[in-house]
């Protein structure tokens, strides 16, 4: 077993350190990510097909990866991210079928997609917040990118409320 003395983690301990030393405790620093939005009443109609989730906020991004001009994040550590959040929707008409996607550069690889898909026989998804497909996804660091989109067969508001935020998480687990 190696010690390591408190001097040499002050002495390397920056802004860019995986760890910093703090008053007697080690911190680490990790790549996360989250935005939201509440109220932005995004609007979907069902013939639109698969429509890309807006975000207003960025709450954290601890690498400055998130695009807020493409709604999309960057991130650029290579690395396996665990991703998650919720999605407020206000329903016209109740629902028997919506589906949640966390793309990966765009495509349409069920292989590479995280997907969250609700069904039933009638009708039983009506205002509330639904779950985004939570997993790990493999980012290379440099060019890969992620997304939220939605799909469903009814007109709908997203974020219609500023009571319950939708969210959108992204966060460092395993680098590569």
């Amino acid at each position: 077993m190696s010690i390591i003395k408190v001097d040499a983690i002050q002495s390397r301990g920056s802004s860019d350190s995986a760890i910093t030393f703090n008053g007697g405790f080690i911190t680490p620093r990790c790549v996360i990510m989250q935005v939201k939005a509440t109220n932005t009443d995004q609007a979907y109609s069902a013939s639109s097909g698969q429509v890309k989730v807006q975000w207003e906020t960025v709450e954290i991004d601890t690498i400055s990866g998130w695009d807020s001009s493409n709604h999309r994040y960057t991130p650029s550590v290579a690395g396996y991210y665990l991703v998650g959040g919720a999605l407020r929707g206000q329903f016209n008409n109740i629902l028997s079928l919506m589906t949640m996607i966390v793309r990966k550069n765009n495509t349409t690889d069920a292989e590479v997609d995280l997907r969250n898909q609700f069904q039933s026989n009638s009708d039983a998804y009506f205002n509330g917040s639904y779950p985004i497909p939570t997993g790990l996804m493999q980012m290379n660091g440099s060019t890969d990118y992620m997304e939220v989109f939605f799909e469903g067969e009814e007109d709908a508001v997203f974020h219609d409320t500023s009571d319950i935020k939708s969210h959108f998480f992204a966060q460092l687990v395993h680098a590569t």
